[in-house]
């Protein structure tokens, strides 16, 4: 065998890499690289490329000007891009806890061991795989004054019709039923991966000790679920935020301005205003808002 001084004095061949199981270390990059080069095409360049935007006038066909903060303070002194942050905040309200509690209880429900529940799940995630336009069309219809079944229901319980998507009061928690009804199935999905990861014997030693069903969900099903609740919860906020489809295909943004939301405020002043600046501008301010909000969720799911 080879002393310690032999093997100090040979050559390097190359550089080595640390193998941990028998791969070598590069291998985990080399399979997260397809996501990252999409990431970075479609997501990070174009987020700086939106962040330099904001600071210039550009109206796509002419030459980008840098004139700092004006296209800020333009959108700042807009009445009309307030009322879009109004409105989406409003929404992100009527959805965020419903799309959460709900979300959590079809997971509960769905996660019992009976017959026909995996066909049960199929159907409860139907509805996301639905085009954005297909789902507004639909239910446009369903929220018709004279002719849709919601008013008709309410009718037979002795209620008078309501022009939901008319009328400045109801317009926008339509638009949030109609985005519960939609993007649920993808909050329980999580839930129900997160269920499934609990240990079964958790369960079998509170049985023994005599704790009833409620007891185990509130003492042990809600607090091992605390990394899903704050995901879950976070990417409602932020979906919430980035709102547009629905409201676009069923109101257009009315009445009266009542469901008019950030990212149309955004896809207006660019495509048919053409003020890239602007637009750019309100993009990060979208962009600052999702996260300010998904950022103090987080801590509030980490103090509970």
């Amino acid at each position: 065998m080879a002393s310690t001084a032999e093997i100090a004095a040979e050559p390097l061949a190359g550089p080595r890499t640390i193998a941990v199981g028998g791969a070598p270390l590069i291998v985990p990059y080399l399979f997260l690289t397809p996501y990252l080069v999409i990431f970075a095409v479609f997501m990070l360049i174009p987020t700086v490329a939106a962040v330099v935007i904001s600071f210039m006038h550009w109206d796509i066909l002419g030459t980008p000007e840098w004139i700092g903060l004006d296209n800020y303070r333009q959108i700042f002194a807009d009445p009309l891009f307030i009322q879009a942050i109004v409105n989406t905040f409003y929404f992100v309200v009527l959805t965020a806890i419903p799309m959460v509690v709900l979300g959590l209880l079809l997971a509960v429900l769905l996660d019992q061991k009976l017959k026909g529940t995996a066909l049960v799940r199929t159907i409860v995630f139907l509805p996301y795989v639905v085009m954005v336009s297909t789902v507004g069309i639909l239910w446009s219809w369903l929220f018709d004054k004279g002719t849709g079944l919601i008013n008709y229901y309410l009718s037979l319980l002795g209620f008078d019709a309501i022009a939901w998507l008319k009328d400045i009061h109801w317009s926008m928690p339509a638009l949030a039923i109609t985005t519960i009804w939609w993007t649920v199935n993808t909050n329980m999905i999580i839930f129900l991966a997160a269920l499934q990861d609990i240990p079964e014997e958790i369960h079998d030693a509170a049985k023994v000790d005599g704790a009833g069903a409620f007891a185990r969900f509130w003492y042990i099903t809600l607090p091992l679920l605390r990394p899903a609740m704050a995901l879950v919860t976070a990417l409602t906020i932020i979906n919430g935020w980035r709102v547009f489809g629905q409201a676009y295909v069923m109101t257009q943004g009315g009445p009266e301005a009542s469901t008019f939301v950030i990212v149309q405020y955004i896809y207006l002043t660019a495509f048919q205003n053409f003020e890239m600046g602007p637009a750019a501008a309100a993009g990060v301010i979208l962009l600052l808002l999702t996260l300010v909000f998904s950022l103090a969720q987080m801590k509030l799911m980490r103090a509970i």
